[in-house]
């Protein structure tokens, strides 16, 4: 394989890292956003949940205040606080009702349903005592049935916040759980592939690039100071170290041929001058 072929493989791998993290990044974004929005969605159940018991307790409240009057007077003036507290309440739950998603809160309708029917008899109670008296506000809505009423419908109202407030806190542990989980899996692709990557890159830098290049430097500087028994690999990588060494097996065989032709011209041409001499000196005797 080329070193050309290993740097791309090199780069490829750190894009298809970078690719994970992002891929990982917007999936966390994606679950984030939709454990969040879960998250959102109970706290304002459970925000919901006490001041559904507030407005409850602010009704009872009221009706035993009209409960405890007087005289009409005071009853009608008491029905008309008792008639406030009611329509507050049902306005609160129609609006916790458009609030709701499909299938969010499958408790809600049957507590709403039960406690409709409850300020439809409180409104009776308060219209009695603003338009009748108190005495007949008494003798409809102050006897025992009701009180039991309200009872089982506090019950089910505490067993809708508290099932609420579960879903509120499973909320929260799914969220911390979330995080964490998806730290550990970031720090183990994220380090992991870079550390993985890293390594490579070493290898490639010093493996393949310096240390070969360094072999090949060394081999040039001894062939050129003539020292043509420095070895040259007889099996070569195919890449491009390997391709530089072949061309310096060529140079190294040409550079010894060229050597030896330059030797044995000047042996000729020692030779010429020493016959010189002799013909020059056999001439002068």
């Amino acid at each position: 394989m080329s070193i050309k072929t290993k740097i791309f493989a090199l780069v490829l791998a750190f894009s298809l890292l970078s690719g994970v993290i992002a891929a990982l990044g917007l999936k966390t974004m994606a679950d984030y956003r939709g454990i969040i929005t879960e998250y959102r969605t109970a706290s304002q159940n459970a925000f919901r949940g006490e001041r559904l018991n507030r407005l409850v307790l602010n009704v009872a409240v009221q009706t035993r205040g009209l409960y405890l009057s007087t005289s009409d007077a005071e009853a009608r003036d008491q029905g008309v606080a008792v008639d406030a507290s009611v329509d507050q309440l049902a306005a609160f739950l129609s609006d916790w009702k458009a609030q709701l998603g499909p299938g969010e809160l499958p408790a809600f309708d049957p507590v709403g349903a039960d406690l409709r029917e409850i300020i439809r008899g409180v409104h009776q109670t308060a219209f009695l005592a603003r338009t009748v008296s108190l005495k007949a506000a008494l003798a409809y809505g102050h006897h025992r049935t009701y009180s039991s009423r309200r009872e089982v419908m506090q019950a089910k109202i505490d067993a809708l916040t508290n099932g609420i407030e579960a879903r509120l806190y499973s909320t929260q542990e799914t969220l911390a759980q979330f995080e964490n989980a998806r730290i550990r899996e970031f720090l183990l692709i994220a380090v992991g592939g870079i550390l993985l990557l890293s390594v490579g890159s070493l290898w490639l830098a010093f493996g393949s690039v310096a240390v070969p290049l360094h072999r090949v430097s060394q081999a040039i500087v001894r062939i050129s100071e003539g020292a043509y028994d420095t070895p040259v690999p007889s099996t070569r990588k195919n890449d491009e170290v390997g391709q530089i060494w072949g061309a310096i097996a060529i140079l190294k065989d040409r550079a010894r041929e060229a050597d030896r032709l330059t030797r044995e011209k000047l042996d000729e041409a020692r030779e010429q001058i020493d016959e010189e001499h002799r013909l020059r000196e056999l001439v002068l005797d």
